[in-house]
């Protein structure tokens, strides 16, 4: 029980890769906020995690709202205590070309993926800062952030920015004990109902690129995000892990 006595909030947690992440760090112990825009759906999915015995509780918010994140934070605060681990997964992704993209997209995008991180990590964090324990700011990104692919340029700026964001705030941060990271996932195969699965060509041209030769898993995700949060990783900060088999690393596709 790596995080017993914790308190997490996991934004975008009410299905996908911020529900494993939320069941994740429950499993070990931590008092889980399920933050989700889908109010209904985080209700669920913190029902379910308390059939297992573990500590959940639902929270509404759009997190691109700077009153709707201060308000989740202090509920959270006076329901919970105190918030030692902040992981950033809400966020939408964007399958427009640049040259047909309307501004309006663009914002949304941004304000969502970007705007939405910056806003719960400077709430939790002077939050943080206040109680003068440390803690923990965990953000997904992407292998997008490096990697660029057509009709996704919000979607790649603003998990570039985010990669960005997060060594800001490390450098920051540090020397009031608050780690920030950020975990890129490769293509993940996710099952969520409110995102649209990659079409098989995509999926198998991805996995061209992929030495492990697979998608990821939500679990694969959840593992490496409950390890930053956990006391083993307290010197860790700053830095970005790129879950994705091997995909960063280079063209595997592209021998001799």
């Amino acid at each position: 029980m790596e995080l017993d006595g914790k308190v997490a909030v996991v934004t975008g947690s009410a299905a996908g890769i911020g529900k494993a992440i939320a069941t994740a760090l429950a499993r070990e112990g931590a008092s889980v906020a399920v933050a989700d825009i889908l109010g209904d759906m985080a209700r669920e999915t913190a029902g379910e995690l308390a059939s297992e015995g573990l500590s959940a509780t639902a929270f509404a918010v759009d997190v691109s709202d700077p009153e709707q994140v201060e308000a989740m934070v202090r509920d959270v605060t006076e329901k919970l205590g105190q918030v030692d681990i902040l992981v950033n997964d809400a966020g939408i992704g964007q399958s427009q070309s640049f040259l047909d993209m309307a501004a309006e997209e663009w914002d949304r995008v941004i304000a969502v993926n970007l705007k939405g991180s910056f806003l719960c990590s400077q709430a939790v964090a002077r939050r943080m800062v206040g109680r003068g324990q440390g803690g923990r700011v965990i953000s997904i990104v992407s292998t997008a952030a490096e990697n660029a692919r057509t009709d996704a340029a919000a979607y790649c700026a603003s998990k570039a920015g985010l990669v960005q964001l997060t060594k800001v705030m490390a450098l920051e941060l540090g020397v009031h004990g608050v780690t920030v990271n950020a975990v890129g996932p490769g293509l993940t195969i996710t099952g969520s109902p409110v995102r649209k699965p990659p079409t098989d060509a995509y999926r198998t041209a991805f996995v061209a690129d992929v030495p492990f030769g697979r998608t990821g898993l939500p679990s694969d995700i959840a593992q490496t995000v409950a390890f930053l949060a956990s006391a083993k990783a307290e010197f860790i900060t700053g830095q970005v892990i790129y879950v994705d088999g091997g995909y960063s690393a280079g063209k595997y596709s592209v021998r001799e």
